[in-house]
């Protein structure tokens, strides 16, 4: 078991055009749950975005699917940045793309609770010539729900820790995102372990949250 910090910046150009590049991680916000929202209905579109990733994953909250001779992953949206300074009680932070059509879903958020969310950062390992599952939820170390975490928004007053920019460009393509903020607090009730790969041999597991009560 290890400590953070996490520090990861993602290449979201490479999960729409396949870019050769291998030396930036690629990251995928599979799901996300909760903020009063109705799970049938919330978020409202997903899509399919290509991953350099090759095999079976370690990871059984994510699924590739193949798009003619390439593999993609079905996610809410692209994870840009992922930032925690290691303690359990330290808040994360995520900035992600999402599509214009769920601009409305997370915007005017009051309610913080986050049930469930599930995410997948992938890198390449150019010593062993081959990409790798750099991090993703392990789930509840006290029994609670594997493979995910459960958490709330931060809120700062009565500003919640979400934020939703207008749809625009990115980079040199024609595609419209939406970049979206937000910054996860622990719920009190539940632990989370994330897995962290340096590389594709060198493994860890860190602890984030607490559950109140208990030491």
């Amino acid at each position: 078991m290890g400590d953070g910090p996490l520090g990861i910046s993602c290449d979201w150009q490479q999960t729409i055009q396949q870019r050769p590049q291998k030396n930036i991680p690629v990251g995928y916000l599979l799901d996300i749950k909760g903020m009063g929202k109705d799970d049938g209905s919330f978020p409202k579109s997903s899509s399919l975005f290509y991953t350099p990733f090759v095999g079976d994953p370690a990871y059984s909250g994510v699924a590739l699917e193949d798009v003619g001779a390439k593999k993609a992953v079905r996610a809410v949206g692209l994870i840009t940045q992922l930032q925690w300074e290691g303690g359990k009680l330290d808040p994360i932070d995520f900035t992600v793309l999402i599509s214009p059509e769920n601009k409305a879903d997370f915007t005017g958020i009051t309610n913080t609770e986050i049930r469930q969310l599930k995410f997948w950062i992938c890198e390449w390992d150019s010593a062993q010539g081959k990409w790798f599952e750099k991090c993703y939820p392990l789930g509840d170390e006290a029994g609670g729900p594997a493979n995910e975490m459960s958490a709330r928004l931060n809120q700062k007053g009565s500003e919640v820790m979400l934020h939703v920019g207008e749809p625009e460009n990115v980079g040199v393509t024609d595609v419209k995102f939406c970049q979206m903020t937000f910054q996860l607090i622990p719920d009190k009730a539940h632990l989370c372990n994330i897995h962290y790969g340096h590389n594709s041999l060198d493994k860890d597991v860190y602890a984030w949250g607490y559950v109140e009560g208990k030491q």
